[in-house]
């Protein structure tokens, strides 16, 4: 077989996702997704209570974000500050050969949603804000039962005509194989260097085998978790203009903070009976870290005083990203090898920058005033997928695809998205909220139509005055996301290496948002 470099990720060189595995050198359109998609229902708790049905509301520091026209309806000045707190629970099925199996993780995390000030004119309001409009903590798991592959008869594949003296670690230079190898080969290595398999004597080319460590009819015991957290943050600069009560316009300059830190270990035990390996670890540490801007305008129209509507365009977000990445492997022998009863590998500290784009927004809504009682709130947001890009030298493979992996353009749609929300006051100073929202697929097959949606319910309640105002918002979510197999990989002569169970996992997430706002 002639040896290839698997397609992966620096987060995951080991953990291939069947849909996001295009390019050796780091990136993928998957983490690309992951940073283009937004939540607002995160910030405030009254338009989160309100299922962030906001494009033609206003008054609220959520709109710097959304329509920054709405900050034009501020009739007086305001400091406000959103702490929440989110529960996320995460299931993860693992079919395989041992049947469906099922595992659930939960992860606690407290927040700043949003803080702002604003200060208003006669006719023109001007803010400064925050607004969080992702949450990436989480932690998952999934197990399978008698599994027929190792991850090892991947690396086996992937080194196939590596020379020994190639990979392996000298006292001069522990490191010297990695430096030899792009970042997809590196679990491979590492494997080698831990004692996973071992070369076969006199082979040209040098092949590799793992007859040693694993006997025939030897059952695995795989294991993946995943441990996750970071968010993004936009600071908001704002300015809105009200026009006699009839035109509000607006613009905001955003201000991205992106981090996101993940870990990943994907472990392997045997049967009993098996004669060499008894258990390996295999971890993968990424952490990325960014900056972005963009532009977003709108304005709300209030034709007759119970009517307004509102529309809202959002530049796509540019992003410099900086990543690191490392990993190491542990590997536990049923009887010990020169001494030794486990064998251990670690890569040096891989680090890159790079240049991204996310999709542009185009928002509408329309609402209703019913006389002194509530707000009827309807929301419709498209979002240009198919545009995001990677903007640095170095990335067409991901962008344009590849004779075998399709590019952005050809794996992501056009998505809808809508949003409803109400609010009712039921006596005066005491309001009662309720939204919903859904997301589509963001994915072009039909195929994975059912993946990448997105659901959320949520309600509330509020107390306001002319001095203060305190909102309470529980926001429920649930999202399918898109299935992938531990390892999967195929060589150039076809030969294919893979788990036989596949991970599909789930999130449901609870946010619980207090706001508190004091005028001026």
């Amino acid at each position: 077989m002639k040896r290839t470099s698997i397609p992966a990720t620096l987060a995951a060189a080991a953990c291939v996702i069947a849909l996001a595995t295009e390019t050796t050198r780091g990136q993928s359109s998957e983490e690309l997704l992951l940073f283009s998609r937004q939540n607002f229902g995160l910030s405030t708790a009254r338009s989160a209570g309100m299922g962030s049905a906001f494009t033609s509301l206003g008054a609220d520091a959520a709109t710097m974000s959304i329509n920054p026209a709405g900050i034009a309806m501020y009739k007086s000045g305001e400091v406000s500050v959103s702490p929440g707190l989110r529960i996320s629970g995460n299931r993860a099925d693992y079919s395989g050969p041992g049947g469906n199996v099922s595992n659930r993780l939960g992860n606690t995390k407290a927040n700043i949603g949003n803080f702002s000030i604003v200060y208003a004119g006669n006719n023109f309001a001007i803010g400064f804000g925050m607004n969080r409009l992702a949450d990436f903590n989480s932690r998952s798991r999934a197990i399978g039962y008698g599994e027929k592959f190792s991850i090892g008869d991947m690396f086996v594949e992937q080194l196939y005509g590596a020379s020994t003296a190639s990979i392996g670690a000298p006292d001069r230079d522990i490191y010297q194989a990695f430096y030899n190898y792009p970042p997809a080969d590196w679990g491979a290595i590492m494997g080698y260097q831990a004692g996973l398999f071992d070369p076969v004597e006199g082979s040209d080319p040098q092949s590799y085998t793992m007859s040693n460590m694993l006997q025939n009819g030897t059952l695995l015991y795989p294991e993946w978790y995943r441990r996750s957290n970071g968010a993004i943050n936009e600071y908001t600069i704002s300015g809105g203009y009200n026009l006699k009560d009839i035109l509000y316009i607006g613009a905001t300059l955003g201000i991205q903070d992106i981090y996101y830190n993940r870990y990943d270990t994907y472990s392997e035990a045997t049967t009993s009976t098996n004669a060499g390996l008894h258990s390996l670890f295999y971890d993968q540490n990424l952490r990325m870290s960014g900056a972005g801007i963009n532009l977003k305008i709108g304005a709300t129209v209030r034709p007759v005083p119970w009517l307004r509507i509102g529309v809202a365009y959002h530049s796509p977000t540019w992003i410099n990203m900086s990543e690191e990445y490392d990993g190491a492997m542990t590997v536990f022998y049923t009887q010990p090898i020169e001494g030794y009863e486990y064998g251990f590998s670690d890569t040096p500290i891989l680090r890159d920058e790079y240049n991204m784009r996310t999709p542009s927004r185009l928002l509408a809504g329309v609402s209703a005033t019913i006389g002194s009682v509530g707000i009827v709130s309807l929301d419709y947001e498209r979002v240009w997928y198919q545009n995001m890009k990677y903007t640095s030298d170095g990335y067409q493979d991901i962008n344009q695809g590849t004779e075998t992996t399709p590019g952005i353009s050809q794996r992501y749609a056009p998505t809808n998205i809508v949003r409803a929300g109400v609010e009712f006051q039921p006596i005066r100073s005491l309001f009662l909220r309720a939204g919903y929202g859904y997301s589509a697929s963001p994915y072009r097959d039909n195929a994975f139509k059912r993946y990448g949606e997105y659901q959320q319910w949520s309600g509330g309640i509020g107390y306001r005055n002319h001095i203060v105002n305190i909102d309470l918002a529980y926001v429920y979510g649930t999202s399918r996301q898109m299935p992938y197999k531990p390892f999967d990989y195929t060589a150039s002569d076809g030969y294919h290496v893979a788990t036989d169970g596949t991970i599909y996992p789930r999130e449901k997430n609870h946010n619980l948002i207090l706001s508190i706002g004091f005028k001026f």
